[in-house]
């Protein structure tokens, strides 16, 4: 978890309009919940799920 912080605070410094979030989903497994950090670099979308 501590390499998605990392990641995370590298890409965010670089981003127009910086979020973090969280990713949830239902399965079968039943609910998953996952940090989400997403932005803007040079005017693509990126987001990094661990």
């Amino acid at each position: 978890m501590k390499w998605f912080v990392a990641l995370a605070m590298t890409l965010m410094a670089g981003c127009e309009n910086p979020q973090l979030g969280v990713g949830a989903s239902i399965g079968s497994g039943g609910v998953s919940v996952s940090p989400v950090a997403s932005g803007r670099v040079g005017g693509v979308g990126v987001a990094v799920y661990p």
